[in-house]
């Protein structure tokens, strides 16, 4: 199974076999989830002081709570108590402005009697702290703090609250929805049919080989909410679908006369426009894919430039990887090379560009 509980602010769902899913068995409230990730996506505002983002508890059939808060000086906490356990754990972050999207990941494994709570800025590389003996949540704590306003209090600020009964990932962010085409030296390919070892066509149109290909199943919010690229706009020679931090390249004249460059980079969310680009129908979940290529190279997507996997995060930090979707990737597989760096446009200046290439 994966994700298994939503809140948004339109209202919240849990189903125990998954997001999406109808079933009308039951199943035991007072079950632990031995292993599982609660992660919240937020503005933060610590102009007030401590930001008060999630706040559960409940005293029936037991004590049971979990809070999380972000202060002013950018110290995230948990805090977690079952009965007489109780549990505190502090990240340092330097979140110390108004920031419109923050992502906060709390992982735990109970039979390992170990957790990661993790925050991210925007897609920044996250910091993150290991956790020892973090508590789990019970099926009855998932369902209150996802349906039950009574019992756990959101902030305001808050995209979306979900809960999974797996480790998800943090560290690299996938972006390609499953229909992607590709462009290889045979032919275009779904990126939901590649395979590590496999060659694709860059921008530059040489070929470069695949290290890695996989996907991730992600709420279907904030900044995993997907977007449709419509053709023909901006080139493309077929809707593809996206999230809004993919990135994607644009040459031409005007880039030149706009930016004095010959290349610059943008993200899809800041061209969404409701017409060339706008949001994807979908359900609750999305299940998103990326390559990894041997070295930083842009690829070739139906006549568009997209920016393949980043590993900026974990390329060094081996404890990172470790929790990431490249867990299980030899690291002398990892890209050491950075690539050539591309500017990358404020939302205003893509909002600039955007209306000439659209024009």
């Amino acid at each position: 199974m994966s994700w298994i509980g939503l809140r948004d602010n339109v209202g919240g769902v849990f189903s125990p076999i998954g997001l999406g899913r109808a079933s009308r068995a039951t199943f035991d409230l007072d079950a632990v989830m031995p292993r599982g990730t609660l992660m919240m996506e937020f503005a933060s505002d610590p102009r007030g002081g401590v930001q008060t983002l999630l706040k559960y508890g409940s005293s029936h059939p037991w004590a049971a709570g979990l809070t999380l808060t972000l202060a002013g000086n950018g110290m995230l906490t948990l805090t977690q108590w079952q009965g007489d356990q109780r549990r505190v754990h502090r990240l340092a972050t330097d979140v110390l402005t108004v920031k419109p999207s923050v992502t906060v990941t709390y992982t735990w494994d109970a039979p390992l009697r170990r957790g990661v709570l993790a925050l991210e800025v925007g897609d920044s590389v996250p910091v993150f702290a290991e956790l020892i003996a973090p508590l789990p949540l019970s099926m009855r704590d998932g369902v209150r703090m996802m349906a039950d306003a009574r019992h756990c209090a959101v902030n305001s600020g808050a995209t979306f609250v979900a809960i999974a009964d797996e480790l998800m990932p943090i560290g690299v962010l996938l972006t390609l929805g499953g229909d992607t085409m590709i462009q290889t030296p045979k032919g275009s390919v779904a990126v939901s049919n590649l395979r590590a070892g496999q060659m694709v066509t860059t921008a530059r149109g040489d070929t470069a080989q695949i290290r890695w290909c996989g996907s991730a199943l992600l709420p279907a919010r904030g900044r995993f909410a997907p977007l449709t690229l419509r053709a023909p706009y901006h080139g493309l020679h077929q809707d593809m679908t996206v999230a809004p931090n993919q990135r994607l390249q644009a040459v031409g004249s005007e880039v030149e006369y706009l930016f004095g460059t010959d290349t610059v980079a943008m993200r899809a969310g800041h061209m969404a426009d409701g017409l060339s680009v706008r949001p994807a129908a979908c359900g609750l979940t999305y299940r998103y894919w990326q390559v990894l290529l041997d070295r930083a190279a842009p690829m070739q997507v139906a006549g568009l430039v997209f920016e393949g996997l980043d590993v900026t995060g974990v390329r060094l930090d081996a404890s990172l990887r470790q929790h990431s979707v490249l867990a299980t990737l030899p690291a002398e597989l990892i890209p050491m090379q950075k690539g050539v760096e591309v500017p990358l446009l404020q939302s205003y200046e893509t909002l600039t560009l955007r209306t000439l290439l659209v024009a």
